[in-house]
């Protein structure tokens, strides 16, 4: 900001005066020879140069703001490592819902959640933390919902399809495939997010 004040003033003083020198001792075009359209000329230049070396130092602040900084990257590190990204890709996304959900990986969905909604996993850049925001959103709607349809068995958690008439396991049918459809969203939300990090060097 001090450099463009010092042109700022450099500019305000001596364009001025050049163009009246010229004017005084070289035949300009009529517009420059009268001083007071010189005058508003040389201002307007000025503003010229204002405008541009603004534009400039903004672009410089915005890429300073949106360079990683280090204590973000490793909250980023800290939950992608919570999440798995791959095993959540293999065991969920890629997972048929109506043969259920392992339990660890469920609960690994969860313990992110929780730990992206805590003060001290949100990062300096807002980008990045609404790019977060939306895919625990996307998770919300998917353990909100399949909490309610899905019963532990062991290691698994699995749909209510056991000893069912055909109706109901219809409606179990229609239920899954909605948790498919879900867990689909949220990847959709990750990979948004991943795109993200990897483009502005977080990873």
């Amino acid at each position: 900001m001090r450099k463009i004040l010092e042109k700022w003033f450099v500019s305000l003083f001596i364009l001025p005066i050049v163009l009246s020198y010229l004017t005084d001792y070289i035949n300009l075009p009529i517009i420059f020879s009268n001083k007071e359209y010189s005058i508003i000329i040389s201002l307007s230049i000025i503003i010229g140069i204002l405008i541009y070396e603004v534009v400039v130092l903004n672009k410089r602040i915005k890429s300073f703001e949106e360079k990683p900084k280090k204590v973000d990257k490793k909250i980023i590190n800290e939950l992608l490592e919570i999440l798995d990204i791959d095993k959540f890709h293999e065991e969920i996304v890629l997972q048929n819902a109506w043969y259920g959900y392992h339990r660890d990986d469920i609960h690994r969905i969860i313990e992110f959640q929780e730990k992206s909604k805590l003060i001290g996993y949100k990062t300096s850049n807002q980008n990045v933390n609404n790019l977060i925001n939306n895919f625990v959103s996307a998770l919300d709607e998917f353990t909100d919902y399949s909490s309610v349809r899905v019963s532990g068995k062991g290691d698994w958690l699995i749909p209510f399809k056991d000893n069912i008439d055909k109706d109901e396991r219809e409606k179990i049918k229609l239920e899954t495939d909605k948790m498919n459809d879900l867990t689909k969203k949220s990847f959709i939300e990750l990979e948004n997010l991943m795109k993200y990090l990897k483009e502005k060097d977080y990873l």
